[in-house]
């Protein structure tokens, strides 16, 4: 589902990351949570010329084509349509685990929905007999459910990761909108997948893992990796060198406002109808958005640029020698340490979204467990912390970057970040009352430009006609990292749930704290070597 990468991308601007806002955002952000896979093409002797000129069209009517085509509202209504539905569905998972395989009553497992807050002292009898709190109970399920949301994560992973390699060269001949047209496409079905499902489930008891379906159409079409290429392919398409930075931050206020208001209305929704309900508004959304990409956004390349004659389509898309290419752009020897930053940015654009998807794995179930939180409670809480993001992306493009009293570079913005990424995890970490979640958030402010100003110094550093492939790796080594964090977090929380569930926050926190160390490695190359060009465009 994207339900799970919700909160891997949507309900966590993470997986980020989201990673992304993910993150962050998240991770976003988001988790997830800000990546692409597109290739430019050649044109001047340097960067900036390239890029306008590839931005400027031939002729007065493509220019208005440029100027009238944009994405947000798709990417508005995509991410609203994930945060949604995300923590609604581990309610559902949560439901199902306890009166499918656990075998309790329905009205002993009816809290786990997540409309009213459950008292810990209530007792209730096992399929055994055994009387237990129904804190006891959460704590016997939830590990469980920790599995299957892992499971989804690993499906959502493998196989876009795979895919990921292949999109950036492919679009480069074929265009950005067929990507755009298949993922969105990928994501309506699989939303009506799991609001079938989830009907079924209202009548009859059915097994948890039956829900892994949802997640087969949107993974056979590339997943929220494909999605992002194809978001981010389209910006560099039309905007400019000097605006690039700009525009992938105002892509990242769309996402993380969709995200925002999706998790102020999913508490309210889901307690005023039901699960059903609410996913058939996120199919809804979905289907606006794909209607939108359909009807009004047009292919960013020029005609002659799309490759009309030639192999299958299809056949092309799996072209092996792009890969070797692409592996070839990626380690090949460079100019000063130029292969060293970009190996460095490209560790901790992976590490952040490994964080994320991890995170965000175990994040609300922590909640629900640590403070009795509901639905309500926990998507505020993540409305909340988008609006701070938000505030803080405002605030470091506008002020800090800006304002002449200040100004800091791309590289001392993206340490910026990174540190408040140190700082919420911590606080998280050593939390015992819910509001010291929210001051978690102040000390966030800064992590949702992490994404944009690092992939900022990718396209500063490398030439114009390889930032795509690079970019296309760096997806895929994002797409792998929950193959490996969401099975290390499971594993965390799992030994620890029963006498710190908030240790995780540590690992966090480790994590975080090398990808700043990789990016102070940068900046101390970049002070080194300041009367270079490239080095002074990062530091500016």
């Amino acid at each position: 589902t994207n339900a799970a990468s919700s909160t891997k991308a949507a309900v966590s601007c993470t997986k980020e990351a989201v990673s992304s806002a993910k993150a962050a955002v998240g991770s976003t952000l988001a988790a997830e949570f800000h990546k692409s896979g597109c290739e430019f093409q050649k044109s001047g002797s340097t960067n900036n010329a390239h890029d306008d000129a590839h931005s400027l069209p031939e002729s007065s009517i493509s220019t208005k084509r440029h100027k009238l085509f944009i994405l947000e509202p798709a990417v508005f209504l995509v991410f609203l349509a994930f945060s949604l539905s995300g923590a609604v569905f581990q309610n559902i998972l949560l439901y199902q685990t306890c009166v499918y395989v656990y075998k309790y009553n329905n009205s002993d497992c009816q809290p786990l929905l997540g409309v009213q807050r459950e008292s810990p002292e209530v007792q209730v009898k096992s399929a055994f007999g055994i009387l237990l709190t129904f804190s006891h109970i959460e704590t016997q399920i939830q590990p469980y459910v920790v599995r299957i949301l892992m499971a989804i994560s690993l499906l959502e992973s493998i196989i876009p990761a795979f895919v990921s390699l292949f999109i950036g060269p492919w679009s480069d001949k074929y265009g950005r909108r067929p990507i755009l047209l298949t993922t969105f496409s990928g994501y309506l079905i699989s939303r009506i997948i799991a609001t079938v499902l989830i009907y079924i489930s209202s009548k009859v008891i059915i097994n948890p893992w039956l829900f892994l379906l949802c997640s087969v159409p949107s993974v056979l079409s590339g997943g929220t990796c494909a999605l992002i290429t194809g978001i981010y392919c389209y910006i560099s398409d039309v905007a400019k060198a000097k605006s690039r930075a700009l525009r992938m931050v105002l892509n990242e206020a769309s996402l993380c406002a969709g995200m925002m208001i999706g998790n102020v209305l999913t508490g309210y929704i889901y307690e005023a109808t039901n699960a059903i309900t609410v996913f058939s508004i996120s199919s809804t959304l979905l289907f606006l958005a794909l209607l939108y990409v359909y009807a009004f956004v047009v292919e960013s390349l020029k005609p002659e640029q799309i490759m009309t004659a030639g192999n299958s389509k299809i056949r092309e898309f799996f072209r092996l020698d792009l890969v070797k290419d692409l592996v070839r752009t990626c380690t090949k020897p460079r100019p000063n340490y130029d292969r060293i930053i970009i190996w460095l940015t490209m560790m901790a654009l992976t590490l952040a979204l490994f964080v994320m998807a991890g995170d965000d794995n175990v994040s609300y179930l922590f909640v629900r467990n640590q403070f009795q939180w509901t639905l309500k409670d926990y998507t505020v809480f993540n409305a909340t912390r988008i609006i701070v993001q938000i505030v803080g992306s405002i605030i470091g493009m506008y002020f800090l970057r800006k304002a002449s009293m200040f100004q800091f570079s791309i590289v001392g913005m993206t340490l910026i970040s990174l540190a408040s990424c140190v700082f919420e995890s911590t606080v998280r970490a050593t939390a015992i009352y819910w509001w010291e979640l929210y001051l978690g958030l102040t000390l966030g402010l800064m992590r949702g430009v992490m994404g944009p100003m690092s992939r900022a110094i990718l396209s500063h550093v490398a030439p114009a006609t390889e930032v795509g492939k690079i970019y296309a790796l760096t997806t895929s080594l994002e797409s792998l990292s929950p193959l490996i964090s969401s099975p290390l977090y499971t594993i965390v929380y799992n030994a620890t749930l029963s006498y710190y569930p908030g240790l995780f926050n540590f690992l966090s926190a480790g994590l975080y704290l090398l990808c700043y160390t990789f990016i102070a490695i940068i900046y101390g190359i970049q002070k080194s070597m300041g009367e270079n060009a490239t080095y002074q465009a990062i530091g500016r």
